[in-house]
C-alpha cells in the first residue's frame, strides 16, 4: 500500500478553485459535486503526470469514493461557509500559486467533464473499479495502484508512481 501525505494547502486551492466555478448564482456549489470533480481530478493527473494532486486517501463510502480530508475542508475548514449538508459558500480566492500547471489542467478537465452532471451521474460514474474492489470487500480506502490500474496505467508508470511517493515519504523522514 502507497502512504501518503495529504497537502492541506493545495487541497484547500483545488476545493476552493472548483467550488468559484460551479458555484450558482447565489455563490454556492454543491459540496457533493466538488468532491468528485476533485476524485476525477486526482484520477487523471495520477495516470498522466505520476502523482496525486492533494495526496489525499479516498474513502469508499456508499455514496462512492471521497477525498477524506477533503471533505473535512469543506466541513470543518474556514475557507468555506456551511450552509447545509450539501452547500457550502468559498470565504476567499483560491491561492494559485499553490497549484501547478499539471493541476489547474486536470481540475479544469474535471470540471469541464462533471460540471453539468447531476448527482445520480456523479455517483455512477465514482462507482468505478478501484472503488467496487474497495467497497465490495470492506476496505476503507481505494487503493491508489488500483485507481491506477483502472485509468489505464501500464506497470512501469505504477512502479514510478510508488517510487515517487517512497521518495516523498523518505525525504519527509529526514526532515522531521
Amino acid at each position: 500500500m502507497i502512504s501518503y501525505q495529504f497537502d492541506k494547502d493545495k487541497a484547500n486551492a483545488a476545493l476552493l478553485y472548483i467550488s468559484r466555478e460551479i458555484s450558482d448564482s447565489d455563490g454556492m456549489s454543491d459540496k457533493y459535486a466538488a468532491l468528485k470533480i476533485l476524485y476525477f481530478a486526482e484520477k487523471k493527473h495520477l495516470v498522466e503526470f505520476g502523482r496525486l494532486i492533494t495526496n489525499d486517501r479516498f474513502a469508499a463510502l456508499k455514496f462512492g469514493p471521497v477525498p477524506s480530508s477533503s471533505y473535512d475542508l469543506l466541513d470543518y475548514g474556514a475557507s468555506f461557509t456551511q450552509i447545509d449538508n450539501k452547500k457550502v459558500i468559498p470565504n476567499e480566492e483560491p491561492n494559485l500559486k499553490k497549484l501547478s500547471k499539471s493541476d489547474i489542467l486536470c481540475l479544469d478537465e474535471s470540471i469541464k467533464e462533471n460540471k453539468e452532471l447531476t448527482f445520480g451521474e456523479l455517483k455512477k460514474k465514482s462507482h468505478d473499479k478501484a472503488y467496487h474492489n474497495a467497497f465490495d470487500n470492506g476496505i476503507q480506502w481505494l487503493s491508489i495502484e488500483d485507481i491506477a490500474t483502472q485509468e489505464g496505467a501500464d506497470p512501469s508508470l505504477i512502479g514510478y508512481i510508488k517510487e515517487y511517493y517512497q521518495a516523498v515519504n523518505f525525504s519527509k523522514c529526514l526532515t522531521n
